[in-house]
């Protein structure tokens, strides 16, 4: 989980088998795991799909800090020192800058930002999946890699979230998505397509054809629906991705290290996941709301996201 080269050990069938069963098994799950009166147009269900989303994320969080951690403790005293300390103040100051953005931008457009910039997260993850490793190159040059599925996924939030009552403009719905899958043809989504790779624009179609189904159901269909739709993109995405780290992570494992084993994993999330629940419908644990109640979940993600991109230059900044 630390970002070396190393033979990956994720199956991507496997991973979107497993993905698929948990999603289901969390949606259908006869208890209300969280109160759900004060959530508007969220049904039970997929809150509680949310919210183990959410508490499933918590413990995701907690291998990738200690993956990190780990690769900066062996360093000599000063420079284990040193590279702490700085990369858990740039922890610090970004929380800090999050949180000011979700305070002002609100938590659903904070949300909507979030799992955009995700995308270029689980790009990067699904390369390191494939080949071991992630290539070198700058930010931006990886960001017009990569523009097409952010974009994409985009103007899916925005149809399924309905900003700006978007759905009330069903010609701007239409317009908007045969541009965008135009402009993925056009700027070498064709190409991809007949050389048989690239995920990205499948992903990219993919995203601009729901685009246009959802828009224009949505005058025919409840708030709750849609909602729900745009949360089993959310959960698909992300358990899709925790479970592909776990599998590299689990394959990486050094002899001895209890840490990676598969049982520690699984009683890690569970933990959590009790932990959560208890935290949202027991007083007593009030003070973790803000780490496990699931409308704290996406600052949480981005300071993930955010530690990430910046563990690189901590681990490789010459101090």
């Amino acid at each position: 989980m630390t970002g070396e080269a190393a033979p990956s050990g994720s199956n991507a069938k496997i991973v979107l088998a497993l993905s698929s069963v948990i999603i289901a098994l969390s949606f259908a799950f006869p208890l209300t795991l969280v109160p759900s009166s004060k959530y508007g147009a969220i049904s039970n269900e997929a809150m509680n799909l949310y919210a183990c989303t959410a508490w499933a994320g918590w413990a995701h969080f907690v291998f990738a800090y200690v993956g990190q951690l780990r690769s900066i403790v062996p360093m000599p005293g000063i420079y284990q020192a040193k590279k702490l300390g700085l990369f858990v103040g740039s922890l610090v100051v970004s929380l800090v800058f999050l949180f000011a953005l979700w305070l002002w931008v609100g938590p659903d457009a904070f949300g909507a930002l979030v799992w955009v910039y995700f995308i270029d997260h689980f790009l990067k993850a699904e390369q390191f999946f494939a080949l071991g490793k992630v290539e070198k190159e700058p930010l931006i040059a990886r960001w017009i890699r990569s523009y097409q599925p952010i974009l994409c996924f985009g103007w899916l939030s925005v149809v399924l979230l309905d900003f700006g009552n978007i759905s009330a403009f069903r010609w701007i719905i239409w317009g908007v998505s045969a541009a965008m899958a135009a402009m993925v043809l056009l700027l070498g989504g064709w190409q991809d397509l007949r050389a048989g790779d690239k995920r990205g624009t499948l992903i990219s179609l993919f995203f601009v054809a729901e685009a246009a189904v959802w828009g224009t159901l949505s005058g025919f269909t409840v708030p709750e629906f849609l909602v729900g739709v745009y949360i089993f993109h959310v959960a698909l995405g992300s358990f899709y991705h925790y479970l592909g780290a776990y599998f590299v992570a689990v394959a990486r494992r050094k002899p001895g290290d209890r840490w990676l084993l598969p049982i520690t994993i699984v009683l890690v999330n569970l933990g959590i996941g009790a932990l959560g629940y208890f935290t949202v419908n027991h007083s007593a644990l009030s003070g973790l709301q803000v780490l496990l109640n699931p409308d704290w979940f996406t600052l949480w993600v981005g300071l993930h996201l955010v530690a990430s991109d910046v563990f690189p230059l901590v681990r490789n900044a010459k101090v």
